[in-house]
């Protein structure tokens, strides 16, 4: 088994994009500047990440590393990233003893910034402007509450002073918390005695430009990763943060993150301005969002996906990590960084692998997993588009699987297994479909049979007026139809039977959902009407795979809580307003599978409304309300009843 975790050992050959990266943030003539690495949920975004954290390791360079989901729990993540830079940068082995004074100074001004946002949330930002302007008498009983620690970050008292003298906050007790790593930052808050000028952001942006002018720092990188998987108004106030620092001198931003999920934050936050004017509004929004990206990130620089070669040559260094010891694995891993050198376009394999390793012979378990890697590393590639992730999490469960059937004795073929985990991977409601034909059938579903050959034929219509084939006459499902080995003249039972228990399971038992999915999903099922509005538009853009991601988290929320209208309502939207024939299908399948006495009369309508648009559907939208009206003692029942009638 592999950890999931991201890395700073590459096995992907993404030390090139690294290495690019890191020759731009440390340029002096290109700072400021503020860089996003762009890439799908899983695409080693974060493992770049750690090798500019390892590599940034230079004497007159400072690189502070944050995840996004640090500041998941603050009620405010701008000052909470704010604080961490300029507390980082204090505790710094060698610059933090030159710049502790003046971070000191800043500190005091982002606490009160905080506290100006707990005061503007309770009583309201012309109290709080006036407090600033004539004093802290101007704020009224309101701000009681508040009052204790904005006055003692504005105005330290003497006591304060005197109980800092007291501490001996010497040079010498200093040095020996520097060596200590601990910094007792509120009592050097306490201690300044400055008043800091809140509201002249420009201020601050200054002060900080002079603490880094003045010392050798040739470049304070900082790297922000996993903003993606942070919540849509999380995600804009680490922004705004880096908003502030985006014209300091020396200062480098990398951001890791799905663009999309960036984006759909963006218009999130001005998703009302969407509702008010729906038609002229949606260029706007378009605008709004690129103009806020291309202001604020100057170097977007995208990951790309990996190539059936690459995947392969990733699969083969896994295995050799894990079977080979530690002293070969570093002799391959150097042979193959040569290599790499002379021949991007090359997959590193078996007899490469064979002659690095000379004398030592290559372990029998290893070998044969090698030579299965060339025959499934293209099925994977197609399959899972290149995501070094899902692949990982994929060899995982193949590996446990591998397993069992060695255990059970039997006999399976590695890229028969491999072809039908990236349909479960990929597309779980076709995976369910498959299970039950061959069931049916005793391992030889005659369904796939025609559907194997209509591909390979590239017919875009089967003409079997067939219902059940519609959904795999898709671009995507055709492509896995049409990879080899074919699967129609195999016995699928052995195979089926190693996945019994993931066959009538939920999706998230293998595949992990990626953030802008459940950022999506979260939406679609909120009783915000505006973001799921924003959401089912979303939706519409995403590629098949992920789209059919979605559906089945729909499907399954409405088939666990039958008694809640919003996975229905998205249902019937994506189906009707963005013209998803695969949201029609979902929601059939949905309510034949869930509790008839709970589902909701309202779901009735939304089926009818679907089979009166859809001609393709009509036939099974009626025939599903005749099944709702025979149950006749529950209120879907009746209401199927009222929507036949109707017509």
């Amino acid at each position: 088994m592999w950890s999931d975790n991201e890395t700073a050992d590459d096995l992907i050959g993404f030390k090139v994009h690294s290495d690019l990266i890191l020759d731009v943030v440390t340029d002096s003539s290109l700072l400021p500047v503020v860089l996003g690495v762009f890439g799908d949920w899983g695409g080693g975004k974060s493992s770049i990440m750690k090798m500019l954290q390892r590599d940034l390791t230079l004497d007159d360079v400072v690189c502070l590393y944050f995840n996004g989901w640090m500041f998941e729990g603050y009620e405010d993540a701008k000052t909470a990233l704010l604080s961490s830079i300029l507390v980082e940068l204090g505790k710094h082995k060698r610059f933090g003893p030159k710049v502790r004074a003046k971070v000191v100074p800043l500190l005091k001004r982002v606490k009160l910034m905080e506290l100006m946002r707990v005061g503007i949330k309770n009583i309201g930002v012309p109290l709080i402007a006036g407090a600033m302007t004539e004093g802290l008498g101007a704020i009224p009983a309101a701000l009681a509450p508040f009052l204790p620690m904005i006055a003692s970050t504005l105005c330290p008292t003497e006591s304060d002073k005197s109980d800092e003298d007291q501490k001996g906050k010497s040079d010498s007790t200093e040095d020996e918390n520097d060596e200590k790593g601990e910094i007792n930052w509120s009592d050097l808050i306490k201690a300044d005695s400055g008043k800091p000028d809140l509201l002249e952001i420009r201020k601050f942006r200054k002060d900080f430009d002079k603490l880094l002018s003045e010392t050798d720092i040739r470049s304070l990188v900082i790297l922000i990763d996993d903003l993606d998987r942070c919540l849509p108004e999380r995600i804009i106030e680490t922004l705004e943060a880096i908003k502030l620092f985006a014209a300091v001198s020396k200062t480098a931003f990398v951001i890791g993150a799905d663009p999309r999920i960036v984006r759909h934050a963006i218009a999130t936050r001005y998703v009302n301005q969407q509702l008010n004017d729906p038609e002229s509004s949606r260029q706007e929004e378009s605008n709004l969002v690129t103009d806020y990206l291309e202001k604020l990130i100057q170097i977007p620089y995208y990951l790309p996906r990996l190539s059936p070669a690459e995947i392969e040559t990733y699969i083969n260094l896994l295995l050799c990590q894990k079977y080979l010891s530690k002293e070969q694995y570093a002799t391959i891993a150097g042979d193959w960084s040569q290599k790499r050198k002379t021949n991007f376009y090359a997959s590193y394999q078996y007899g490469s692998i064979k002659v690095a390793l000379a004398r030592s012979k290559v372990p029998e378990n290893l070998e044969e997993r090698l030579v299965w890697s060339n025959a499934v590393a293209p099925v994977i590639t197609e399959g899972l588009k290149g995501n070094p992730r899902q692949v990982k999490r994929m060899l995982n469960a193949m590996l446990l699987r591998q397993r069992l059937a060695k255990v059970a004795n039997i006999p399976i073929r590695d890229e028969v297994l491999a072809k039908l985990m990236v349909l479960e991977y990929t597309n779980p409601r076709l995976f369910g479909d498959l299970n039950l034909w061959q069931a049916i059938e005793n391992g030889f579903p005659k369904k796939l049979k025609i559907l194997e050959e209509a591909a390979n034929r590239e017919q875009e219509k089967l003409g079997s007026g067939d219902d059940a084939l519609m959904d795999w006459q898709t671009a995507s499902v055709s492509n896995w139809l049409r990879m080899r080995p074919t699967l129609s003249d195999v016995d699928l039972r052995d195979y089926f039977w190693l996945v019994r228990d993931k066959t009538g399971s939920t999706l998230s038992g293998l595949t992990l959902v990626s953030p802008l999915i459940r950022h999506l999903f979260d939406q679609l099922v909120s009783d915000n009407k505006g973001e799921m509005i924003l959401a089912c538009k979303e939706a519409a853009n995403l590629g098949e795979t992920e789209r059919q991601v979605l559906l089945q988290l729909l499907q399954q929320h409405l088939e666990r809580h039958p008694d809640r209208k919003e996975a229905s309502e998205a249902l019937r939207n994506l189906a009707i307003d963005h013209k998803i024939d695969a949201a029609a299908l979902t929601l059939f399948a949905a309510v034949k599978n869930a509790s008839a006495t709970h589902l909701l009369p309202g779901v009735a309508e939304r089926i009818k409304e679907i089979a009166n648009f859809h001609p393709r559907f009509k036939d099974q939208g009626y025939n599903l309300l005749q099944e709702l009206a025979g149950k006749d003692s529950t209120r879907v029942g009746k209401a199927a009843q009222i929507a036949l009638k109707k017509g």
